[in-house]
């Protein structure tokens, strides 16, 4: 059954280089160290604490109802998906300039 569910894996590592593509579109030349140092740390952060956060749910809660730790992911997708996709992304500055001429 797991090797079903590889190549949707697979497909989810190419997410993230490109939200960070498009967020870092939103940030001024002169800020983009800083801007990418945040991302980089917020990242990181994220890598601590929710295996921390989602194995100690799944702990809690395996005997009773070992699905739960999926629904949990179903619903934090459900917050996040509509966040990104609501947000408004600033136009490159060469597609602006392309766009006038």
């Amino acid at each position: 059954m797991i090797f079903a569910i590889m190549p949707v894996f697979a497909l989810a590592g190419i997410g993230a280089p490109a939200l960070q593509s498009l967020a870092t579109r939103q940030v001024d030349e002169s800020l983009q160290g800083q801007f990418q140092g945040v991302l980089a740390s917020a990242v990181s952060l994220a890598s601590v604490i929710a295996p921390l956060v989602f194995s100690s749910l799944y702990f809690v809660v395996r005997q009773q109802w070992p699905g739960a730790i999926w629904l949990l992911v179903l619903v934090v997708y459900a917050v996040l998906v509509p966040l990104v996709l609501g947000m408004r992304f600033k136009k490159p500055a060469v597609l602006q300039q392309s766009g006038a001429s």
